[in-house]
């Protein structure tokens, strides 16, 4: 499936539509080790003070910290504040519990 990631990525590059909005796109903003923004998350699957997971298709990002909470969620994106400790992706065989 890598040609077709990549005649998205042309596509999206000549239209200058970014990455995330692209379909298996996503995107990551931080702002110090206190807030990140997800765009292209597709849903919450664990929500707590310590630990928040996010699936973003195939691949999972887990958000690990300190009193970590969402202070924006849309359709597009989520905005997670706290004391952010660890970012860990999982993808493939790792993705199953």
């Amino acid at each position: 499936m890598p040609k077709k990631r990549d005649f998205l990525a042309r596509i999206g590059a000549k239209l200058d539509i970014p990455r995330e909005a692209l379909p298996g796109g996503f995107g990551l903003f931080m702002s110090g080790q206190n807030e990140i923004i997800v765009r292209g998350y597709r849903k919450i699957l664990r929500y707590g003070r310590e630990e928040i997971e996010l699936s973003l298709g195939k691949t999972r990002l887990n958000i690990e910290g300190e009193d970590l909470f969402c202070t924006l969620l849309t359709a597009e994106s989520v905005t997670i504040c706290g004391n952010i400790r660890r970012l860990t992706f999982c993808a493939g065989e790792e993705y199953a519990h």
